[in-house]
């Protein structure tokens, strides 16, 4: 088991032990340097539109990286696993603050409610960060990071038809936000 050092988000290094080669043949330490170079910024604007969370995002990126390195993950595309992971983190940290905030108002009497938002314009970004979950992953996933469709069905657990399903319902419901006809 090699020892490595990598960058941890205070920008200091930090010792991380990393076990055989991956099965692709390719070193894991290698292929962490090549998804920063190639993917790194992608992947993070992703996940902050797919998670709606984009202050977490760079963090859950990172610490999926480091999970790579640290526990000798070998995913086949490690894009799409890192996405999955780092996802998965934001959905799991705003699930417990939410869980946090229910027992904090048992506790606690509300002291005042808050203001109703004013009517923002429907732009891009608003439409697609309306869209239903997996709607807005998918077509975050396929637009944004151009993954195939056969990639996304894998890195979601589907098949490829519900890829296509979603996608398309996505594009309806896009369409429809900007007022625009589907082509």
């Amino acid at each position: 088991m090699a020892m490595t050092s990598v960058p941890n988000a205070a920008g200091t290094e930090a010792e991380h032990s990393v076990s055989a080669a991956p099965a692709s043949g390719v070193d894991p330490e290698i292929a962490v340097r090549e998804f920063v170079n190639r993917d790194y910024a992608k992947v993070v604007a992703a996940v902050g539109v797919i998670t709606r969370d984009s202050d977490r995002a760079e963090d859950a990126v990172q610490d999926a990286l480091v999970k790579v390195l640290r526990d000798g993950h070998r995913p086949d595309r490690l894009a799409a696993w890192v996405t999955t992971v780092a996802c998965n983190q934001v959905r799991d940290a705003h699930r417990r603050r939410a869980a946090e905030q229910r027992a904090l108002a048992r506790t606690t009497p509300l002291a005042t409610t808050a203001d109703a938002p004013d009517a923002v314009a429907v732009d891009v970004a608003d439409a697609v960060a309306a869209l239903p979950d997996k709607q807005r992953a998918i077509a975050t996933m396929f637009y944004f990071l151009d993954q195939p469709i056969a990639e996304i069905a894998a890195s979601l657990e589907v098949t490829e038809g519900t890829v296509k399903t979603h996608l398309h319902r996505a594009r309806t419901a896009l369409a429809a936000a900007l007022g625009q006809e589907e082509s």
